[in-house]
This record gives structure tokens, C-alpha cells and sequence, in this order.
């Protein structure tokens, strides 16, 4: 259960280590798809089942990033049409925003876009997001002459997260941080302890979770002698607490969710000078 105490004024308080940013510190990745490269992606393969490999392989990115780190408590889904080139078209399909909730969810959890279709699971976890994305998929409608059916973009919005060094975070059982957003100070964060790990949520006057993750279809990023791909799906990692910036073994477990991806063909899309994990976000006091 959430603690509901108020949390202490900025003017009887000192800042904490760490804090909510104000505004989020993004890592985006991408993969490509090359239809022709093996005998399982030929060209003459129907339209939805190269969705199909593309959200499947979403899902399980999503759910390897996750892995140790963040858990989903909500998961969104839309789709729409697009052109033989796969490019956006004109108007949408019917029941385009799909939104799957568990018992776990916050209760004034709502999905981003208007008229969702709730569904339920008893856990928000890789085979749930699976079964939910083939629904969406294979729910009956009619194309227009020259479209077909894709999913469009995936989205976890509401989060818990695990907490990095949890004894010296921890004070008198309790854990404050600095909520830069709504210029409050030693704001109290929801947390629980589950299988030996503390995980913490955001607090009840915040509004910015620990994580938002997002997948969607892109053009993808120019690499020089890089290979041609048919299609890229990019993934936005949008870390809003400082746990997981900032250097340290929080950094590190983001480091290492990461790196896994990117064993496993993802890329760091528009690379940077430096590498991510290098970048120290700055920020003024409250």
C-alpha cells in the first residue's frame, strides 16, 4: 500500500542525492528488417506476417529491457493503415487503440490515445504483450483497396522500477527524492520488496514514472556502409529518475539491459559523438 503522507516543503528541507527531472534523458535504439536476406522473410510473404515478426521481435526487446529492471503495469498498442510501401494512409482502422491492464495497475491508469480497447491479463509480462499484439492483429476488419493492416507503435507507461542500493538509499524505512516538476522536495516514494529486490513507482503528486517505453515504426538512421534494410522499428527508452542517469550501479543495471539488446542486433540509433553511458545529465537545484 502507498504511503500517503504529504511530503516536506522545499523551505524546510534539504535537496536529496536524487530526483524526479523535469524533463526525461532518452537512449533510442533500432533494428532493422531485410526481407529478402533469409528463406523465413521472402519477399511474397504476406503483409501481416511481417507485422507479426516485426511486433513479435518489439515485444521481446521490450520485455529483455524490462528484465531485472522495470515492471510494466500497463501496455498499449494502436494500428492503422498503411500503403504497399508501408508508409501511413489516409484514415484508420476500426478499434485502433488497444490498451491491456492487470489488477497490478494503478486505478486512474488510462491509455494515451482516446477510445481504447481495455483488455485484462493476470500478469503484465512477454507472453501477455505477445497474445495482445496478435490480437490486434488478426482482429477482423476490412482493408482499404491497396492498404493493409500494421501495428503502429507499442507504449509502457506506467512503471515500477528497481532500486539501486537499496540500504543506503533507504532512511529510517523511508525513500525521499526531489520532485523537480512540481518544485517539491523530499518526496515520498511508493515502494515494495519482492523475490530480495526493492521496487519503487512514482509518488501520488508526481506525475513522471520511473520509465516510460515506447516502440514504433521509423525510417531508421543512416549508418555509412551500413547494410539496406526494408523496415526499422526504434525503441525510446525515456528515463525520468535520476537512479538510472546518473553514474552508478543504477546507471549500470541500465547499461547492461541495453547491452543486451544490442547482442541481439539493435543498434543505437542517430549514435552520438560519445557513447550513452558516458553522458551525465545536469541539473539546477529546486
Amino acid at each position: 500500500m502507498r504511503d500517503t503522507r504529504l511530503s516536506e516543503s522545499p523551505e524546510r528541507s534539504e535537496p536529496t542525492e536524487h530526483y524526479i527531472f523535469n524533463d526525461s534523458q532518452t537512449i533510442v535504439l533500432e533494428r532493422g528488417y531485410r526481407w529478402e536476406s533469409t528463406p523465413e522473410s521472402t519477399p511474397d510473404r504476406n503483409p501481416i506476417e511481417r507485422e507479426r515478426i516485426t511486433a513479435h521481435g518489439a515485444v521481446r526487446a521490450l520485455a529483455e529491457l524490462c528484465d531485472g529492471l522495470v515492471r510494466p503495469m500497463t501496455f498499449g498498442v494502436t494500428r492503422n493503415w498503411v500503403d504497399e510501401y508501408g508508409l501511413p494512409a489516409e484514415g484508420s482502422p476500426p478499434r485502433g487503440n488497444w490498451f491491456l491492464t492487470t489488477p497490478q495497475s494503478p486505478p486512474d491508469a488510462r491509455s494515451t490515445y482516446r477510445d481504447p480497447r481495455i483488455m485484462e491479463a493476470a500478469t503484465l509480462d512477454e507472453r501477455a504483450m505477445l497474445t495482445l499484439v496478435d490480437r490486434v492483429l488478426d482482429d477482423p476488419c476490412e482493408a482499404p483497396e491497396g492498404k493493409h493492416l500494421a501495428w503502429d507503435e507499442m507504449r509502457i507507461d506506467h512503471t515500477w522500477a528497481r532500486l539501486p542500493e537499496p540500504d543506503r538509499h533507504l532512511a529510517s524505512k523511508e525513500l525521499r527524492i526531489d520532485d523537480h516538476d512540481n518544485k517539491l522536495r523530499r518526496v515520498l516514494v511508493p515502494r515494495e520488496h519482492a523475490h530480495g529486490r526493492t521496487w519503487v513507482t512514482v509518488p501520488r503528486r508526481s506525475v513522471w514514472y520511473p520509465f516510460l517505453l515506447r516502440v514504433n515504426k521509423s525510417c531508421g538512421t543512416v549508418y555509412p556502409d551500413g547494410p539496406e534494410y526494408d523496415d526499422f522499428v526504434e525503441m525510446t527508452i525515456d528515463v525520468n529518475w535520476s537512479f538510472w542517469w546518473h553514474p552508478g550501479e543504477g546507471r549500470a543495471m541500465l547499461d547492461q539491459a541495453v547491452d543486451r539488446l544490442l547482442r541481439q542486433g539493435w543498434r543505437h540509433a542517430h549514435p552520438p559523438s560519445a557513447p550513452p553511458r558516458a553522458h551525465t545529465a545536469s541539473r539546477t537545484s529546486l
